[in-house]
């Protein structure tokens, strides 16, 4: 006959076996997966495309309206701040003003004009290298350089020389934030609402005292909001 103690002994040791094969099946029933995935890679590429709509400035002869597209390389550094280098084309329009003319009566004409610009950004992601439920919110700031490579244009003949606005080479800073939605381990969707401020030379004539301008100052800044959408690959 086995007796009480070593009954009890037994049955202390069967009960702690079953309770060793039971629990991680009791944790894994009640783990809860996290919403946060972690980004290991360090460095992204791609490109984007979307619209653009610049504030033409006081006289109306800066660019208007017109589309961006471009292409964007990223880099890690700490936490969740990268450095991006991006370059782009913005292919737009601006009226030709003909300030001899009477105001609501100035357009003379249609110009392209062709931004290409290069700018430097550092990035902020609020969720730092992870992602949550595959979306990374961020942060943009940034300058650079913008020209506008359209060239002579036939219709600025039309008006006076000194009268002929020229946006030439500008410097932009820009500001915005937008999103990632991380596909995989390697592909990245991306969408980003970007203001950039740039200057718009005013043309010698507009200071031609006989017009009656106002206050015409030599350059003024004028912002411009773009949206992209794009894609990236991360390696």
């Amino acid at each position: 006959m086995i007796s009480s103690p070593t009954r009890f002994r037994t049955g202390c040791l069967t009960f702690t076996l079953v309770l060793i094969c039971a629990v991680p099946s009791i944790v894994e029933a009640q783990s809860v997966p996290s919403a946060f995935r972690r980004i290991d890679e360090s460095q992204e590429a791609g490109v984007f495309i979307g619209s653009v709509t610049a504030n033409r400035g006081r006289f109306a002869f800066g660019p208007g309206s017109g589309i961006v597209y471009g292409a964007r390389y990223s880099v890690e550094l700490t936490g969740p701040l990268s450095f991006e280098g991006v370059v782009s084309a913005m292919p737009m329009s601006r009226d030709v003003i003909d300030p001899e003319l009477a105001e609501g009566a100035r357009v003379a004409g249609e110009a392209d004009a062709v931004l290409v610009g290069a700018d430097v950004r550092f990035k902020f992601s609020l969720t730092g290298r992870r992602t949550w439920h595959a979306l990374s919110p961020h942060l943009l700031i940034g300058g650079g350089f913008i020209s506008d490579r359209s060239g002579e244009q036939e219709s600025d003949g039309r008006i006076l020389e000194q009268d002929r606005f020229d946006f030439g080479t500008a410097f932009t800073a820009l500001v915005g934030g937008g999103s990632r939605l991380v596909l995989g381990r390697r592909l990245t969707l991306r969408a980003d609402v970007i203001m950039n401020l740039w200057q718009l030379d005013t043309p010698p004539g507009y200071a031609v005292v006989d017009r009656g301008f106002e206050n015409v100052e030599d350059a003024e800044w004028v912002n411009a909001f773009q949206f992209t959408v794009g894609g990236a690959i991360r390696f």
